[in-house]
């Protein structure tokens, strides 16, 4: 007995077989696992608006040292920036809105200026690492125990070095036989207060031989222009409040020796100098604190060190003496000081 077995048509086999590869790549597009999305990076920085230089340079370093360790803004991390723009007891409270408002949602919050104590005082109860960048030496002492040892908590950063007693140092090589120096504060202003404190705070051998003047703007431009001649002030400097009413303070004809505390780098100091009374000082660039600054939020953002493991960071500091201006107050500046300063503005 002979047994047929029926064939299937050659077209029918490569329907099917059109149809089985069809299944299984619909299978393979449904099934196949999906990546997880990058989680993208929350940076915030709250900083004070110190007019006419907001401190931008910081932010451009820190975000350019960001993108150089990988992070690209739009893609892996975002940036919020906020300026805080009012005085007082206003500024606290726009202070406030803004920590709370990303309190939750922010990867690392980085502070500038003044805003940084209260920034932190609103941020000490939360797990919201905070990075400075920069703040006063004095300034980070108050959140920290020590500047030499891990700080063992979720905040770390870049502080200014601006010791009063280099300050003094400075005035008695520019000018030798100085004996009467003014500190000039706004009360109103509290990183002008922690430095009036740093001077108070000097022993006799610090002073140098000098009397240290403390005179408050807040009582007018007018008033502390008559108490540096009244007061036969050789030379005078301060924080904030000084820099902001340089110009008014110049009618005293009295020379600035000074820290200064604004958006500038080593390019650019001869420019902001040349026409004014400062006839010299000290600064550090925020450039340079926003790439140090860069640096530790990458590590920490990476893993590889947490703000908890690592030891703050100091800037650079660079002096520098006005010849310009010496030129016009008829100051007579000794050669050795040409000689040991970092910059000399002519």
């Amino acid at each position: 007995m002979i047994i047929c077995r029926n064939k299937p048509a050659p077209e029918l086999s490569s329907a099917l077989t059109i149809v089985v590869v069809g299944l299984l790549a619909i299978h393979g597009i449904f099934c196949t696992p999906v990546p997880a999305a990058e989680h993208v990076k929350k940076i915030v920085f709250i900083r004070a608006n110190l007019k006419p230089e907001p401190g931008s340079t910081m932010v451009d370093a820190f975000k350019s040292t960001l993108r150089k360790r990988g992070y690209a803004e739009g893609k892996n991390i975002k940036y919020i920036d906020i300026l805080i723009q009012k005085h007082g007891s206003e500024a606290l409270q726009e202070v406030q809105q803004a920590t709370d408002l990303h309190r939750d949602s922010a990867d690392l919050f980085v502070s500038a200026g003044w805003v940084t104590l209260p920034v932190r005082k609103n941020l000490a109860e939360s797990t919201t690492p905070m990075l400075f960048a920069p703040v006063l030496k004095e300034e980070a002492l108050r959140m920290l125990p020590s500047l030499t040892d891990p700080p063992g908590i979720n905040l770390t950063g870049v502080y200014l070095a601006y010791p009063p007693e280099k300050i003094l140092r400075l005035a008695q090589q520019v000018l030798p036989g100085i004996r009467n120096y003014a500190y000039v504060f706004d009360s109103r202003i509290s990183t002008d207060l922690v430095m009036k404190e740093a001077f108070e705070g000097l022993r006799e051998a610090e002073r140098r031989g000098m009397s240290v003047h403390f005179l408050d703007l807040s009582a007018g431009v007018a008033q502390v222009v008559q108490q540096l001649n009244d007061l036969r002030i050789q030379a005078f400097g301060g924080i904030i409040g000084a820099y902001k009413n340089r110009e008014p303070l110049a009618a005293s004809g009295v020379p600035m020796i000074t820290a200064l505390l604004m958006d500038i780098d080593e390019n650019g100091v001869a420019d902001r100098v040349r026409e004014g009374n400062i006839l010299a000082g000290l600064f550090n660039s925020l450039s340079y604190c926003g790439a140090q600054a860069g640096e530790i939020a990458a590590d920490h953002l990476n893993g590889a060190h947490p703000l908890a493991t690592t030891v703050p960071r100091p800037a650079r500091q660079v002096t520098f003496v006005n010849m310009a201006t010496a030129g016009r107050l008829r100051v007579a500046v000794p050669f050795a000081v040409l000689e040991a300063v970092d910059i000399v503005v002519k």
